[in-house]
This record gives C-alpha cells, sequence and structure tokens, in this order.
C-alpha cells in the first residue's frame, strides 16, 4: 500500500530530515513510527499526503507514484489525526465530523453547511462508532474534553473511507489512561474500516501494545523494522538515549529487525 525507495529529503539550510529509507507498508498494516523529537517521523508521514516532497528518490501509494501530477487525487484516499486536533472549536461535533467529508460537496453547500441526508447519515454513525452520543452531536467542540475532541477528530477522518491514515502523535497531549482508550479505537477502526495506518508515537510500551510492526527513525535514518516482540527495552533505551541517538556511528542503510535489534542492544 505505501513504499517508500530511497527516500532523501534536505532542507534549504542543509538539513538532512530523511536519509537513504527504503520501506514498504502492506494494506491494513498498523505500523507505528517510534524516534526522538527531530527523528523525521512527521517529515515521513507528510510525504504520504504532498505536504513534503523527497529531494531524492520516490514514494508510493497504492501503487502509485505520488507527484505533482498525481498528489491532488491521491489526498482523497489519505486521512490524517492531528496532536491537536485540528478542530473548529466554535462548530458543533457533527460540522467537524462533516467537513471531513468536505470534498465530496460543493464550496456554495458547504459554506452554506448544507450536507447531504446520507453524508450527515454518515457522520452519526460513525460518532456512535468513536463512542460519542447523539447529546455530543450538537455541542461546540470547545465543551469536550480533551479525549472527546480527538475521538471527533477519528470520526473526521473516516468520512472518506481513507485508504491510508497517517496519526501523528496522536496521544501526545493525553494523559496515558486516555491515550490507551484513543488507540485502542484507532486500531479497532482501522481494522474495521481496512485502513493502513502510519501512527508515529513517542511511547514504546504503546507502540509494543498496538503496532503490528514497529519501524523506528533516528537522524532521519531507519535504524528498527521489526515486531513488538523484538522492541525490547534495551532496544528503546539505545534508541533514545544510546549509541543511535548520536549523529556519528551510524550506518547508511537500516540492518534488518534481528541485526538491528543486535546493534541496538550490544553495549
Amino acid at each position: 500500500m505505501l513504499r517508500f525507495d530511497s527516500v532523501y529529503k534536505r532542507f534549504p539550510d542543509g538539513t538532512e530530515a530523511l536519509r537513504n529509507i527504503s520501506l514498504h507498508v502492506p494494506k491494513g498494516q498498523f505500523c507505528v513510527v517510534l524516534g526522538p523529537s527531530g527523528a523525521g517521523k512527521s517529515t515521513l508521514l507528510r510525504m504520504l499526503n504532498g505536504l513534503s516532497q523527497p529531494t531524492e528518490g520516490s514514494v508510493y501509494l497504492a501503487g502509485e507514484l505520488i507527484s505533482e501530477q498525481s498528489v491532488q487525487r491521491l489526498r482523497r484516499k489519505v486521512a490524517t489525526v492531528h496532536q491537536q486536533f485540528n478542530l473548529t472549536p466554535r462548530m458543533s461535533v457533527a460540522l467537524n465530523v462533516l467537513s471531513g467529508a468536505l470534498p465530496q460537496v460543493t464550496h456554495l453547500r458547504a459554506g452554506l453547511c448544507l450536507f447531504p441526508s446520507s453524508l450527515r447519515e454518515k457522520a452519526c454513525h460513525l460518532l456512535d462508532e468513536v463512542g460519542l452520543t447523539p447529546e455530543h452531536v450538537s455541542r461546540r467542540v470547545s465543551e469536550l474534553s480533551g479525549g472527546q475532541q480527538q475521538r471527533v477528530g477519528i470520526a473526521r477522518a473516516f468520512m472518506m473511507d481513507p485508504a491510508v491514515l497517517l496519526a501523528d502523535e496522536p496521544v501526545a497531549s493525553l494523559d496515558p489512561r486516555i491515550s490507551r482508550g484513543i488507540l485502542e479505537l484507532l486500531h479497532r477502526q482501522s481494522r474495521n474500516h481496512d485502513t493502513t495506518v502510519l501512527c508515529s508515537l513517542h511511547q514504546p510500551e504503546l507502540a509494543r501494545e498496538f503496532g503490528d510492526r514497529i519501524i523506528a527513525v533516528n537522524h532521519g535514518r531507519l535504524v528498527f523494522d521489526g515486531t513488538p516482540e523484538q522492541l525490547t527495552d534495551k532496544v528503546c533505551e539505545e534508541l533514545y538515549h544510546g549509541a543511535l541517538n548520536r549523529e556519528h556511528g551510524m550506518s547508511e542503510t537500516a540492518p534488518s529487525a534481528s541485526e538491528s535489534e543486535l546493534e541496538l542492544a550490544a553495549a
């Protein structure tokens, strides 16, 4: 479903955000991306909705190259759940969810909030799926808790039946108990809707619990690719605090999962 072929991203100031990333994520996989702040996680995700373009290499979605010619059309297959929710606080819950379907309505209907009944019914169904009751539908988003707002964000993300969901630190602003509930919801919804998920996180324990697969990036390089069982405490210690958190001494290409664990765990 998703493929990165030898992708590099260099910014004008010379910073290399991604270095030689080659990666394939199959359809339906819940893939967690770990790494310290500034490691390149967000840049990796932004490649898939066209908000960042590779300096070198290619990115594919469902077998099609993401390019200037295809990006607008392919964006309709990609939804995003944001760290800070990215909702409109003064608007109702229902209208925030319906905003996820804006590409399906004319500008005039959108401006007048005249969404077809089929989309309104779908919004209500999705709100029910994420655990919000009919009493929430007409409330302003600003009246909801952080966890409830993220549930609204998840419902909005599924309005267009996306093939791919990008979750960029979706629980970073939530407490641990609520974070687990939100990730349980994301995992369940992705299964129910057969959606491929690329989810960046900081918490290794949540990555182990919810990821089908875990990759780790540091200084723009892919440094780990394996199963939750292979992400040992020693691997995490090296990723966040050890040799892999220092620029020098990192290999140009990512090792396999088992080799990566041995390298990370070596002390």
